[in-house]
């Protein structure tokens, strides 16, 4: 993965793009096609004042999952603990939704803006462990950037 020029591209889709929507689509789109690992992205935001996130755009197989209760699988986790979640083998978490026979792990990574949780980006993989400590530094500058006009 050549992160200089993944993170350069997402640079120049944020700067191209006028709306937060198109962004999104954009980012989920070149991710997608981009990184062979990843192969559903998208993002999730707090449903108003719910207690619940909401999908917004994403790229890959359309999932039943539009809305997901705080504290519910992967995501609804990350929305509670304010962490990273990195999951190698969807097998092994027992508070698992799950997306497809297809998705084998998952990586979630929390939107921050003034210090509160508003989101996430959240990558399905058909691979066990494909997920490296730079998938997870890259999502969090991509998250950095999505903070800033979100």
């Amino acid at each position: 993965m050549k992160l200089t020029k993944i993170k350069n591209t997402i640079i120049q889709i944020i700067e191209n793009n006028p709306s937060s929507d198109t962004k999104l689509q954009e980012i989920c789109t070149f991710l997608k096609n981009e990184i062979n690992h990843f192969d559903w992205v998208g993002f999730y935001f707090q449903n108003g004042t719910k207690n619940e996130l909401k999908l917004a755009q994403f790229a890959g197989k359309p999932t039943e999952h539009i809305i997901i209760p705080f504290g519910r699988g992967i995501c609804g986790q990350v929305a509670l603990s304010d962490q990273n979640f990195i999951v190698q083998d969807v097998t092994e978490q027992d508070n698992y939704i799950s997306c497809g026979f297809d998705v084998k792990s998952e990586i979630v990574i929390p939107i921050f803006k003034n210090d509160v949780n508003i989101g996430q980006i959240d990558i399905d993989s058909h691979q066990k462990n494909p997920f490296s400590h730079e998938d997870e530094l890259l999502l969090e500058y991509i998250c950095e950037q999505v903070s800033k006009f979100i």
